[in-house]
């Protein structure tokens, strides 16, 4: 049964052997993986099953159709595109990853995950960086690396992406933080370590305060970033 909660990523890849690939590396990371097999129509398929990444084959889309493809994904969607080195790079949009053959798991992983940081809209507040405070989500050790009003982005060591529930509970012991996130991002840049971003819930006047008050309470590492374009 699909996850109701997984990010949607469509599969328009020609090869059957690193389509099934791709599509069973996204079903272990959590994300729900559409195959589009429409290759001819797949601007019709974008706009009748919309999803929030492409995954494309480069030589699947005319120069001359980059445009309507990227309006058919629609705005703030990622579109990662997969094709060989020597391939014309200078036809990939400005927005778009790009993936050189052969791919393997880990850059297929942190491509899509780096696709859909950069494609969302970008935060509203500032960023504030701390000096990896020791928490734990859902049991599993973690570190909060900078947190602002809206969201946090942690580190995990011992974990690997699919291991990352799309909800769970994050706890700062040093602050009373008891806090539930909403994942909206997983990469694993470095070997045994796993980076995530997500926003946080606060149903509640109460879980508001609590959050700000973390935010105001937190040791600062001295530098803010205002968000641009990566998101949370």
């Amino acid at each position: 049964m699909a996850n109701s909660h997984a990010v949607k990523v469509g599969v328009a890849c020609p090869i059957p052997g690193e389509r099934a690939a791709f599509l069973e590396w996204l079903t272990l990371a959590g994300y729900e993986p559409v195959p589009m097999l429409n290759i001819e129509g797949l601007a019709h398929e974008l706009s009748s099953r919309p999803v929030q990444a492409l995954i494309c084959d480069v030589k699947l889309i005319p120069k001359k159709d980059l445009p309507r493809l990227v309006k058919a994904l629609g705005p703030n969607r990622a579109l990662i595109l997969v094709g060989n080195h020597d391939e014309a790079l200078e036809d990939v949009p400005r927005d778009a990853t790009w993936m050189d053959r052969p791919v393997t798991r880990d850059t297929f992983l942190l491509s899509v995950a780096l696709g859909l940081a950069e494609g969302r809209p970008s935060r509203r507040s500032p960023r504030k960086l701390v000096p990896a405070l020791l928490s734990s989500i859902d049991g599993i050790s973690s570190k909060v690396m900078d947190i602002s009003i809206e969201g946090v982005r942690l580190e995990i060591t011992g974990a690997s992406p699919a291991s990352l529930p799309p909800f769970f509970t994050l706890k700062v012991p040093g602050f009373g933080v008891n806090a539930k996130v909403k994942r909206v991002w997983v990469a694993a840049p470095d070997q045994g370590s796993v980076w995530c971003g997500g926003v946080i819930e606060r149903p509640n006047a109460k879980q508001v305060a609590s959050w700000q008050k973390f935010i105001v309470n937190s040791p600062d590492m001295g530098q803010r970033i205002i968000e641009t374009s990566a998101g949370i």
